[in-house]
């Protein structure tokens, strides 16, 4: 069982200066307000006041800051629509993280990277572990693994965060996606041959607020403990709710991009790193969903 973490167990750690690029994404915004709990001071940057595509205005404003840590959320996340516009996918992913990488590798200034579980092609039947080979099947986890590659080349301390089935406040997800539609259809059609692990960024903010302060540098995987696919997530997501969750598989539904068939995630090293066991996927949604519920109940009032 996960253990339960309070912020004033970590006023003994350092605390930190920390930029946090695309911290108007969903990401980002869950990150901000955690790193903050932790007593760090957070600059957190969304891309109207940071443009990673622009290296004079990235060294700039990492001279004039001078941080500690640079978080680097800020990514292109449209998986389908990638496939149409490459361009654009490795402009942001790949070159926007290099010039991240280059001016904070020159002011000697660590980053923290968070990538994907699309840089695995999936055709694995056991968890992937930090070493496994990358073979990215799309051109958004050909894009991540770009800024992977440009991370290690040109910093020697860094973290690279690979997660999976992204899912928070403040962000198109697809447990707000089914549970929209579940109250518009009493019949929902979702893939059961796509094998991974959902994770909330409220979680995961957690994870990475744990292992910043470790000053281990390398390459983790954190995501939600468990497996599932998105049928069985679906189902979790609805369960109460008058409606019929069918699986099908992929071929039923296509997709511009090709997705990994299996992305667990081997998570060992990031464990035995920070000391404490993961939170459960289902745990992580019942609090996002409660979440949801009450944000609501606020609104109404």
């Amino acid at each position: 069982m996960a253990q339960k973490q309070d912020a004033s167990n970590y006023t003994s750690e350092r605390q930190m200066k920390i930029v946090v690029t695309g911290a108007g994404g969903m990401l980002g915004r869950a990150l901000t307000p955690c790193l903050e709990k932790r007593r760090h001071e957070v600059i957190a940057l969304p891309k109207e006041e940071l443009d990673v595509t622009n290296f004079a205005e990235v060294r700039s404003t990492l001279q004039k800051v001078k941080p500690d840590l640079v978080i680097h959320s800020a990514a292109y996340t449209k998986v389908d629509q990638a496939e149409s516009e490459p361009g654009l996918a490795y402009f942001i992913n790949g070159y926007g993280t290099e010039n991240l990488a280059v001016a904070a590798g020159d002011l000697d200034i660590p980053v923290l990277y968070v990538s994907s579980d699309y840089v695995f092609d999936g055709e694995q039947k056991q968890p992937y572990t930090t070493w496994d080979k990358t073979r990215p099947l799309s051109i958004y986890g050909k894009s991540k693994l770009a800024g992977e590659e440009a991370v290690q080349r040109h910093l020697n301390r860094f973290y690279i965060v690979r997660t999976s089935w992204l899912y928070g406040p403040h962000g198109s997800n697809f447990v707000d996606t089914i549970t929209r539609m579940a109250g518009e259809r009493k019949q929902l059609r979702v893939v059961s041959d796509q094998v991974g692990t959902p994770t909330c960024t409220l979680t995961l903010s957690e994870v990475i607020a744990d292992l910043i302060v470790t000053n281990r540098w390398g390459v983790y995987h954190a995501t939600d403990e468990g497996v599932t696919n998105w049928w069985e997530f679906a189902r979790e997501i609805v369960k109460g709710k008058d409606v019929e969750v069918v699986p099908i598989e992929t071929k039923d539904f296509p997709r511009p991009a090709t997705r990994p068939k299996y992305s667990v995630l081997d998570k060992t090293t990031l464990i035995s790193t920070i000391g404490r066991e993961l939170t459960p996927w289902q745990d992580a949604l019942q609090r996002y969903l409660a979440l949801n519920v009450e944000g609501k109940k606020a609104l109404s009032r």
